[in-house]
């Protein structure tokens, strides 16, 4: 099978309603030759993360529900469009709009989407933020954007409820020199202050050779001198987290941006349908396994293909307000249906923290309340979110 098996039911649900235009086009917005998706390799041809497009996901999102459209007589398209910079990008959304996309994903880093969606707030058009995981997004309040890729905050909620489970409470704090490394580190320090663990202590790391810097640059000076449970390292291009485990002062698990780290997906885990996802991306993208951003694209695209069979209307503005709201039910692979949260537009999900080839839990962790859903004890609660 190369559909999910719940799709026959969904099939039947909307046999019996009329649905409204026959040729959907979903537009798709990246950044020529962006750079996050380039091969990350090091000096000695170490590939540190590898390449790889996420458009890969989208296009199976849209193939995934086929049989829906068909069902509902429509036919969906992804229209792939790039530019270089934010008035090209600004550009090019204006003129997709224009054709009448209405439901538009963007695959782009952090800045782009705030100037992207900061443009767009009186165009008719809704945007999903595929990629960006930065907090700041999500505190805009763009009254047209919402995000499928996990925030900052849901990836560290995840970590720390793992933290304390496991009675590790005590965290010695490691966080990189870039812009980057800071925001990933501000999210981890608000979730460990959330659930009460205590970071002992907070150090700089630097990649530089300067022998001034041996306290900085030296994986055993800079994790002594302190008793803890856990290191947490921030560390946004990964080459100083890549020689941290086993390289420390105390025998001591790393976790954040090494070691255990949380995603959207991760490409062995084998549950809930998971598997089928995983073949079928291989075999779209001849071998190529599928990572958070994947994973993100791929429900981006569901989620639009979905509310355009099940709003049965033609009206943009229902299919928008159907995607947003409570009647949307999404299967990520997870165990659980997913939708968005109203307050920020987040995509409710379950985060898996793994190792390089193996899940080791997925989130929320049993014994985290909510009144509403446990989904919502990963990243910024009703309660805490105030706009920007």
């Amino acid at each position: 099978m190369t559909r999910f098996l719940g799709t026959a039911a969904l099939t039947l649900g909307l046999l019996t309603g009329t649905a409204a235009a026959a040729e959907v086009t979903i537009g798709y917005l990246g950044l020529t030759d962006d750079a996050r998706y380039h091969p990350d390799i090091v000096y000695t041809r170490i590939e540190i993360a590898p390449g790889g497009n996420p458009i890969d996901g989208a296009i199976m999102g849209v193939d995934d529900l086929a049989v829906v459209s068909d069902a509902v007589g429509q036919t969906v398209s992804l229209d792939h469009v790039e530019a270089a910079d934010a008035p090209g990008l600004i550009a090019t959304l204006n003129d997709m709009v224009a054709k009448g996309e209405h439901f538009v994903i963007l695959d782009l880093p952090a800045d782009l989407v705030d100037q992207v969606a900061a443009a767009a707030t009186e165009l008719p058009v809704t945007l999903v933020n595929a990629t960006a995981p930065q907090d700041y997004l999500r505190t805009r309040c763009y009254p047209n954007l919402l995000h499928t890729a996990a925030s900052d905050r849901m990836n560290a909620d995840a970590l720390v409820q793992l933290l304390r489970t496991r009675n590790w409470t005590r965290i010695l704090m490691l966080v990189g020199p870039h812009e980057r490394d800071a925001e990933i580190a501000a999210s981890f320090r608000a979730s460990a202050e959330r659930l009460r663990l205590d970071i002992v202590d907070e150090r700089q790391f630097t990649l530089s050779t300067d022998p001034a810097n041996r306290e900085a640059n030296n994986t055993q000076l800079i994790t002594g001198g302190a008793d803890y449970d856990i290191i947490y390292i921030a560390d946004s291009e990964g080459e100083y987290a890549r020689y941290l485990p086993y390289d420390t002062q105390l025998p001591r698990p790393v976790v954040g941006s090494t070691g255990l780290v949380a995603s959207e997906w991760q490409w062995s885990w084998d549950r809930d349908g998971s598997t089928q996802v995983t073949v079928r991306f291989e075999e779209l993208t001849d071998g190529r396994r599928m990572t958070g951003q994947d994973w993100s694209t791929w429900m981006a695209a569901k989620s639009i293909v979905t509310a355009y069979a099940k709003a049965r209307s033609d009206d943009p503005a229902d299919i928008a307000a159907y995607l947003r709201g409570s009647r949307l039910r999404m299967d990520g692979a997870k165990g659980v249906q997913l939708n968005f949260r109203e307050w920020d537009g987040q995509m409710r999900m379950p985060i898996v923290l793994a190792t390089h080839n193996a899940v080791i839990a997925e989130a929320p962790l049993e014994g985290f309340l909510h009144q509403t859903t446990t989904l919502d004890t990963l990243g910024t609660d009703q309660p805490e979110h105030q706009c920007q």
